[in-house]
């Protein structure tokens, strides 16, 4: 009895120092993604949600690491032995911060919304879901492929599931699953982290930088290359105790399938490693570069006059939770509404229809970028800064823009961005 309550006591310390690594870890990945310099005109949606989700993915991540690496390393150094029993603990909390990163792109990137966590957006107008975004759907779906199996490899790490199963199927189980949970982390974070966020044509939109990609390949190169050691070493020792030969042909055959094994993950940090050196450095930077992004107001209203038109422009907290309405105005009368509402990831609108009424429709989980509002910032937002409240005449494309500034950097009602109940 003794022996059981100072295991249990062990086991509740390794859990407690585990769980306390992993937020410390969340918590500083946060800092990292959040204070990075990133220009919140080039880049709007970058708000605290993105670093959130990223935050507890890349701390989910080094769990499984260290829990991988423990064992291959364990048999080839006997330094390790004594950390075997912390597998188990990291496994577990793994699975658990997996599941933040999970609930946290369900809450705050899909809001909800099934459809939203594939990628897909309901649109008013046909009365239907279409596939706004496929490189979220296919990313999500990577993500709903191993939470089965991060779910069964955490329910069944314990005591009870090993006297149940017996311990040659644990054993197998878990290879099995912490093996292929780890390929499927491995080629969606390269997605995530190389193909799905670099410029491509026909915008050349630029992304921040991912500091993690590098450490994310190097992390997944150290286990394939630990598993693969431990592997050469044992099937060597195995052929020593029983009196096989291990002369240069046998050591050339161990050694090649060892090198296979190393080799997808290798070709992989190859080819993200080339490409990035050369398309992105070579051929991004001669397309278009990032400009300098002046001053702007991050809160403003004004109205562009137009020869048969007012454009009316409001627009709030570009920078943290933007808030924007834009409303066309033909002698007078409204025409035209486009409103977007941060807090509800929603794009509003209204035109008139065939008996001139406005007709009022919407589209959900809209990111801020998606509407461009970058051009709003180095845009008006430029102007309002730089010009100030009153009327003014404003250079633009070879013109000059008649342009009256009501407010900068004051309070906007919040009925200017309410829509009606029926919408």
């Amino acid at each position: 009895m003794p022996s059981k309550i100072k295991r249990t006591k062990a086991s509740f310390l390794r859990h407690l120092y585990v769980a306390s690594f992993g937020l410390l870890l969340v918590y500083l990945f946060y800092l990292s993604y959040e204070a990075w310099g990133v220009e919140p005109a080039l880049w709007p949606d970058w708000g605290e949600d993105h670093p959130y989700w990223r935050a507890w993915a890349h701390a989910a991540f080094v769990l499984l690491f260290l829990s991988l690496i423990l064992g291959p390393a364990s048999r080839l150094w006997r330094v390790f032995v004594p950390f075997l029993p912390w597998r188990r603990e990291l496994g577990i909390w793994f699975v658990v911060f997996a599941a933040g990163h999970a609930y946290a792109i369900w809450e705050r990137r899909a809001r909800g919304d099934f459809a939203g966590l594939f990628g897909g957006a309901y649109v008013e107008e046909l009365g239907a879901y279409v596939l706004a975004r496929p490189k979220v759907g296919i990313m999500n779906m990577m993500m709903v492929v191993a939470a089965p199996m991060a779910i069964l490899l955490a329910v069944t790490s314990f005591d009870g599931a090993v006297k149940f199963l017996g311990s040659s199927a644990w054993k197998w189980l878990h290879t099995f699953l912490v093996n292929t949970i780890f390929y499927i982390l491995m080629l969606r974070g390269i997605l995530y982290f190389f193909f799905f966020f670099q410029a491509a044509p026909p915008d050349w939109r630029l992304y921040p930088n991912i500091w993690f990609l590098y450490l994310f390949l190097g992390m997944g190169l150290i286990v394939i290359l630990l598993q693969a050691a431990a592997f050469a070493k044992s099937v060597f020792e195995r052929r020593k105790r029983r009196g096989q030969k291990n002369g240069a042909p046998q050591v050339a055959a161990v050694v090649g399938i060892a090198a296979l094994f190393v080799m997808p993950l290798a070709l992989m940090t190859g080819v993200v490693a080339y490409f990035d050196s050369r398309v992105v450095n070579e051929h991004i930077t001669q397309v278009q570069q990032p400009q300098p992004v002046q001053n702007y107001a991050q809160t403003f209203y004004m109205v562009i006059h137009d020869v048969e038109q007012d454009i009316h422009l409001w627009a709030q907290n570009l920078d943290s939770e933007p808030y924007f309405r834009q409303t066309v105005e033909i002698a007078g009368a409204p025409v035209f509404h486009r409103i977007y509402r941060y807090g509800e990831r929603t794009l509003y609108g209204a035109e008139r229809g065939a008996d001139a009424a406005l007709v009022w429709s919407k589209v959900e989980n809209v990111a801020p970028e998606e509407i461009e509002l970058s051009s709003i910032a180095t845009g008006p937002g430029i102007w309002a800064v730089q010009y100030g409240v009153g009327e003014h005449h404003i250079p633009w494309g070879g013109t000059a823009v008649h342009v009256t500034i009501h407010s900068v950097q004051e309070a906007i009602a919040d009925d200017v961005f309410a829509v009606p109940d029926d919408v």
